[in-house]
């Protein structure tokens, strides 16, 4: 059993080449709060180019929430998708404590255009 509970959601938004992708972290212990977490993005990057690719989480109290937005700009022109691999880690443990893997809609000024 590890020794904390999480859950980690995503969500894309956006019609390209601008998306907007939101992510939600949530400590489901009923009583431990996790300190030193943090977000790691990892995409291709000759098709995305990321607002930030590491976010430092507050502490994460049991039962809250903790959302954030990551503006993604599509660089290709080719209508070519990808995905964009979520990371959170907490400071001391070699291992994701939780991992997600978003697959990114195709940009529609691509396709309309």
């Amino acid at each position: 059993k590890q020794w904390y509970q999480r859950r980690v959601r995503a969500n894309v938004q956006g019609i390209g080449p601008m998306f907007r992708l939101t992510i939600e972290v949530m400590n489901t212990s009923s009583s431990v709060p996790i300190m030193g977490a943090y977000i790691m993005l990892v995409t291709n990057e000759t098709l995305y180019v990321l607002e930030k690719c590491y976010i430092a989480l507050p502490l994460l109290v049991p039962g809250l929430s903790y959302t954030v937005n990551v503006m993604v700009r599509c660089t290709s022109e080719q209508g070519v998708t990808d995905s964009i691999n979520v990371f959170v880690y907490v400071k001391g443990r070699s291992a994701a404590a939780l991992t997600a893997q978003i697959d990114m809609p195709a940009s529609e000024a691509m396709i309309v255009g």
